[in-house]
Formats: C-alpha cells, sequence, structure tokens
C-alpha cells in the first residue's frame, strides 16, 4: 500500500485559494499550486493511499484555518483531518524527530512531519522548499508541490504499487 505524510502546507493550499494581495507572479504560481493541491487530495482518495500527520498538524490547520475563514470553518477543516487521516501521536517518533532535528537542524515542526514519513517509510508530500530539503538530507522520500507538476505527482504514487 502507497503510504503518504501531508504537510499542513498542502493541506491548507487545498482548501484556500491564493490571496489576490499578492503580485501577479506570486499569485499565477500559488494559484496552480492550489489547483495540484486539490488534484492530489482527490487522488489520494481514489489511490486509497494510507495518509498520516502528526497530531500537530491538526492544530496548525486550526490556527491557519482561523486565520484565514473563521472560527466555524477552522473547526470544520481540523475535524475533517482527523476524520479523513491517520494522526499519529508525537510521542510514538519523537526520537526519531529529535534525531532529524539534530541531523539537520530543521524546525522543530518540520522534523515531526519528516520523523513520521521516515517511520512510516512513507511520501512526504510539501509546499514547503525547506522541509523538502530537510527531509531529503534525512533520506526521505519528498515531493516539493510547486515544483513539480500533477503527471510527476501521480507517476510517484503509481511506481510505489
Amino acid at each position: 500500500m502507497i503510504r503518504a505524510v501531508l504537510d499542513t502546507s498542502v493541506l491548507v493550499k487545498s482548501i484556500f485559494k491564493p490571496l489576490r494581495s499578492l503580485s501577479q507572479e506570486a499569485y499565477s504560481r500559488e494559484l496552480e499550486t492550489h489547483e495540484k493541491c486539490k488534484a492530489l487530495i482527490k487522488l489520494i482518495e481514489e489511490r486509497d493511499v494510507e495518509v498520516h500527520v502528526p497530531k500537530v498538524c491538526v492544530v496548525e490547520i486550526a490556527a491557519v484555518a482561523r486565520r484565514l475563514a473563521g472560527r466555524t470553518l477552522a473547526a470544520k477543516a481540523s475535524k475533517g483531518i482527523i476524520k479523513s487521516y491517520n494522526i499519529a501521536d508525537e510521542d510514538t517518533f519523537f526520537q526519531i524527530a529529535w534525531d532529524v532535528a539534530l541531523e539537520t537542524g530543521c524546525s522543530g515542526f518540520d522534523s515531526y512531519f519528516i520523523a513520521l514519513a521516515k517511520r512510516e517509510d512513507a511520501i512526504l508530500l510539501t509546499d514547503d522548499s525547506g522541509m523538502h530539503h530537510h527531509a531529503e538530507e534525512a533520506c526521505v522520500n519528498s515531493i516539493l508541490i510547486r515544483s513539480n507538476d500533477l503527471n510527476t505527482i501521480m507517476y510517484a504514487f503509481s511506481s510505489h504499487d
């Protein structure tokens, strides 16, 4: 079975369109990323991918969604994450996260996503270039959404069957 860890950036960008206040270039890039993230979530559902997220992701989704759209949507989005994906308790991979942080110097937050992907032997899907870089340093298979077209992302899933 294909396993994936979804970074908060992918989940947020699948839900929310980019802000119009961005420069035209940034808006176009982020709109394209939004569409790829939406398609990726659909692909994950269609392919019956086993998705894992650390518990802290639920809190981050709630915080970001609250800032962007209000409390009601934040509660709905974060509850949807809990219902849709395997929520991993950080205690179960704390040592791996600590080792990743010591090895790469990445943020503590990023180390949890990378460690979970490492523990589950899963593809890490992110739109955070720093997290992607540190995941590669930690020998975790990572896909940076903005740098790949949808066909390349889909191929990564088909090559793991």
